[in-house]
């Protein structure tokens, strides 16, 4: 069974004691392989909005989930500008028919988008760990194979799969 994104980061939260487990900055940029200041810059363009205690930023569950959301997108190739697009109606600051719907349609075009971006990524990484399964073979069999025909028969089999995606259109 997979456990959920809120659940993983709350299994490895550092224990505070309170009724709700509590981050500081530091604790943050560490958990999240980010700098202090990525994290200020999230929250400076409205992304993020922790809480403050004696004067320090103090982040929640919450606000945890919602970074580690923010890392995903960015990941896969989101701006900024996008994300907050998507946070604005997520967290009911777009209440206009017309701006939901609009937002609805640009939604639906990322939504394909990914789905054949997934594919892509899913062709390629098959070929490749073909291509190690290759490697490993010829390396057990004849270590002085020449490389270059592993570069041949990637490029093969790459062409075969573009010509079968471009067919699918």
């Amino acid at each position: 069974m997979q456990t959920s994104n809120a659940a993983q980061i709350a299994m490895n939260a550092p224990q505070t004691g309170a009724h709700e487990e509590l981050w500081g900055m530091a604790e943050m940029a560490d958990f999240f392989e980010v700098t202090p200041r990525t994290i200020r810059f999230y929250e400076e363009q409205g992304l993020l909005r922790p809480a403050r205690m004696s004067g320090k930023r103090v982040f929640s569950l919450a606000d945890r989930v919602r970074l580690n959301n923010i890392l995903r997108a960015k990941r896969i190739g989101f701006s900024l500008e996008d994300i907050k697009r998507f946070m604005d109606v997520a967290d009911g600051h777009v209440q206009d028919r017309a701006e939901l719907l609009g937002r609805k349609a640009e939604f639906e075009a990322v939504i394909e988008r990914l789905h054949k971006k997934r594919k892509d990524i899913d062709v390629i990484a098959r070929d490749m760990q073909e291509l190690c399964t290759l490697i490993d073979t010829a390396l057990a069999t004849a270590p002085k194979t020449s490389m270059f025909q592993f570069a041949e028969a990637y490029q093969a089999r790459l062409a075969a799969h573009l010509d079968e995606d471009f067919l699918d259109i």
